[in-house]
């Protein structure tokens, strides 16, 4: 797979591009104009994915019956022959990073909830359902990015770095996929362990400050403060010897050998620059519909709430490093407003404000 085959393979996998495709008023359209002012060929990257997005979304429209492997590969064959690409083998693997995500034509069921998320019916209902949505972040600019998780961790990804996670993070543990490079503030949580996955080893961290690189042949942990624990897919962590790095340490995977080995730093990675950007939240007499947004790019987590209700509410809070749920308690609390989260998002209801 080429360069710009690979970069559209990420844009189709990000949740927040998919949505900018299907959603006209999409809170990440700012994001995207950035992104394609950037640089002369995102256009034609974004084009190219943006096409197979709009083919996919209108043969579900054309046909009740669900695209298959076969039909996703037909479309991408046509924009594969549009754009001269050589090898129709690489867009066969498009789709099955996508079906990763998902299940089978997992895109498909993507865009139709992009364009129609189903509401909860009942707490009971709501009790019942099965909180698996993935969300998917690639940093297709030049620059780092900050990112923010649902339980109050942050993460800087790298250029070029993708990162999956459950939408919610509320199992017994916080999962996190890296392919790339990422330094990682994880907020302090002994009941939920927090476990990032690369391609041949795992990380296990209850709150610390680290980097992460898995990227062609090298992957490896570096440990800015507190402890981790590190071990190789396919081990059992608590029947396994696993290394614990500490500060000043890096534990690195050699492919020769097939096992970690575990060194001191020559240097700490310099991120804290980027992650002391973020001292929290305040809105001073904000309107509720910039809050909500403001929300939504940071989570990348869809929030549903009726406008003309909540027409009259402003807000005024300053918030620290308070996972999503805190942080929507306090907001609802202050409009005196209730919300329900679910794998299609969040969902304000209330009576308003007067």
């Amino acid at each position: 797979m080429d360069s710009s085959e690979e970069k559209i393979n990420e844009l189709l996998l990000d949740n927040r591009f998919v949505d900018w495709v299907i959603n006209p008023n999409s809170p990440y359209a700012g994001y995207w104009q950035e992104w394609l002012a950037m640089d002369a060929s995102h256009v034609q990257l974004a084009a190219e994915a943006r096409k197979f997005l709009l083919m996919v979304q209108l043969a579900e429209e054309e046909d009740t019956d669900p695209i298959g492997e076969e039909g996703l590969e037909q479309m991408l064959d046509h924009i594969k022959t549009a754009a001269t690409v050589k090898k129709s083998r690489s867009y066969r693997m498009i789709y099955r990073g996508i079906a990763a995500a998902a299940v089978v034509a997992g895109l498909v069921l993507l865009v139709k909830w992009l364009q129609h998320p189903a509401p909860l019916t009942s707490p009971e209902t709501e009790k019942q359902m099965a909180y698996n949505g993935e969300v998917i972040r690639y940093n297709g600019n030049k620059e780092d990015e900050l990112l923010f998780l649902p339980d109050g961790s942050k993460i800087v990804l790298s250029s070029g770095a993708r990162v999956a996670y459950n939408l919610l993070m509320n199992g017994d543990k916080r999962e996190v996929t890296l392919s790339g490079e990422a330094y990682f503030d994880i907020a302090k949580n002994p009941q939920q362990p927090f476990y990032i996955y690369t391609d041949k080893v795992v990380v296990k961290v209850l709150g610390t400050s680290f980097r992460v690189t898995s990227s062609g042949q090298q992957e490896s942990v570096a440990v800015a403060s507190g402890k981790v624990s590190v071990y190789l897919k396919g081990q059992d962590l608590e029947q396994s010897a696993a290394k614990i790095v500490l500060p000043k340490q890096v534990c690195t995977y050699s492919r020769e050998q097939a096992t970690l080995v575990t060194t001191m730093m020559a240097d700490l990675p310099v991120i804290t620059a980027k992650l002391g950007k973020s001292n929290g939240l305040n809105f001073e007499d904000a309107h509720l519909d910039t809050v909500i947004k403001t929300l939504e790019k940071m989570y990348a987590i869809p929030i549903t709430y009726n406008a003309d209700v909540f027409a009259n509410c402003y807000i005024t809070v300053s918030l620290g490093n308070e996972s999503l749920e805190d942080i929507l308690k306090v907001i609802t609390k202050t409009i005196d407003a209730s919300y329900t989260i679910s794998n299609y998002g969040i969902i304000i209801k209330g009576n308003g404000c007067r």
